[in-house]
């Protein structure tokens, strides 16, 4: 017998996860590349200047979402789609 909410009685099973679920789990979670992260972002770099540091994080490197969008804000990019 499936278990249920005591309080709505509505049965208590795993759902599907949706584009939107695993989007929000690669933002808190995944490592990817600068290059993978602009494309969620819907956004072309031109210019990896943010990338550009002494740390030995490049364009390729695999990092965090927090940690791209440190660097994202100075390299010069360009949006695929038009905005309006």
């Amino acid at each position: 017998m499936a278990t249920k909410n005591d309080i709505t009685g509505d049965t208590i099973a795993s759902r599907i996860s949706t584009p939107m679920y695993r989007k929000g789990w690669d933002l808190a979670f995944a490592k990817k590349t600068a290059i993978e992260w602009a494309e969620l972002d819907e956004i072309v770099i031109l210019d990896p200047d943010g990338f550009r540091y002494d740390d030995g994080i490049t364009i390729e490197t695999p990092i965090s979402y927090a940690e791209y969008s440190k660097r994202i804000p100075f390299a010069t990019v360009m949006l695929k789609k038009n905005p309006i």
